[in-house]
């Protein structure tokens, strides 16, 4: 059986802090600060606008935390499912039974368990299978055993196969993240110059039909630019990252625009109109300074409007959502503080990052982001 909590941490309700560590009971009958995860709900809740619903991602914060909810959906589990054979790697479970009513039985308790702290199974991820089972997907085997020649012609005629072969496990897998996998294991590909234009296309190509592998095909053109010699295309490069702009922004998909922008940073690629309208209606703070740094290297059309953003130059910004924003826009010089006063230098805590020189980006490339993605 595999089971994955749906949406752990934008879902988990932060009162379920303090029923891990003092039961349900005594935390509802005690909601004072001196329960130290009363203390703790109280902190997690004050980093995100008073909400109760959702823990921050990212932060080891929030990874503690995660651990500690559900090392008690373990216990409890392993106090009711006898025997329970198996492991938990974050949110996802694998355990095995002796039959399949057995495995049932134990799925139901789970999800009783997890409703305990406001939490449910995710069904498109949970499933009970019976043996054989395989130990890896299908199509991760045969990519990952594709060989890839370094002749020209033979190199040629393996790219070409290697991406029908990703193309049709997509559209066998269309949940799996088989194109993120596919262009990831090509980071050390011995490019043969002779091929380069059709290694460009062909991850351009796959950019644009699965934009959430965007990483992976910028990663592969950076390296094959900066170890085998390669010269990038840039009017395709920007083509594609203009389309998938202009296909992403309006969706709110912030992760496959900032890598948009920081592409055309980093190569000089021109942002069109239509994809730089679509960037400034987001409100992200990470896409909103990736942009104006763009148009100040003047990437991004003159007339992009930042009247969005501009509205979050003030102090109490500093303490919101986009405080981000509110803070790099000001000790960049890229955007003026609303009523002329410098809003960071009129808040102590802000003030003192900024005299100190604190900086939260900086545009650098792959090999200073902490290295290469792993794909094994």
């Amino acid at each position: 059986m595999v089971a994955d909590v749906a949406d752990f941490y934008p879902a988990l309700y932060t009162h379920a802090i303090p029923w891990v560590f003092h039961t349900k009971a005594t935390a509802k009958a005690n909601r004072s600060p001196t329960l130290f995860g009363n203390r703790i709900d109280q902190l997690v809740r004050g980093s995100q606008d008073g909400q109760t619903m959702g823990i921050p991602i990212g932060p080891d914060t929030s990874l503690i935390i995660a651990e500690s909810v559900l090392a008690a959906v373990d216990m409890q589990l392993s106090g009711r499912v006898t025997p329970l054979r198996g492991l938990r790697w974050m949110d996802e479970y694998e355990l095995s039974f002796n039959d399949r009513g057995k495995a049932e039985e134990a799925l139901a308790i789970m999800q009783s368990v997890l409703l305990q702290y406001e939490l449910r199974l995710n069904p498109l991820k949970t499933k009970i299978s019976e043996l054989p089972v395989e130990f890896e997907p299908e199509w991760i085997s045969e990519i990952r055993a594709f060989g890839i020649r370094d002749t020209p012609i033979g190199q040629a005629s393996d790219l070409l196969r290697y991406f029908d072969c990703i193309t049709r496990y997509l559209s066998e897998f269309p949940n799996e993240h088989v194109v993120k996998y596919g262009i990831g294991r090509l980071r050390d590909l011995q490019l043969n110059l002779a091929n380069q234009d059709l290694f460009q296309s062909l991850v351009c190509q796959a950019i644009t039909v699965e934009p959430g592998a965007i990483r992976e095909g910028l990663e592969a053109i950076f390296n094959a630019e900066a170890y085998r010699g390669m010269t990038v295309n840039q009017a395709l490069l920007r083509d594609t990252v203009n389309k998938v702009i202009t296909q992403n922004a309006p969706s709110g998909h912030d992760y496959e625009v900032c890598w948009c922008l920081w592409a055309s940073i980093t190569w000089g690629l021109s942002i069109d109109t239509s994809s730089a309208t679509a960037i400034a209606s987001m409100e992200n703070s990470v896409v909103a300074i990736l942009a104006l740094d763009a148009r100040q290297r003047g990437l991004i059309p003159t007339g992009l409007s930042v009247a969005q953003w501009q509205a979050r130059m003030t102090t109490n910004d500093l303490f919101e959502e986009q405080w981000l924003l509110a803070y790099e826009a000001n000790v960049q010089g890229w955007l003026p503080s609303i009523g002329g006063a410098d809003h960071v230098s009129a808040e102590p805590n802000f003030q003192f990052l900024k005299q100190a020189g604190v900086r939260f980006y900086n545009h650098t490339s792959f090999p200073t982001l902490g290295g290469h993605l792993a794909y094994p």
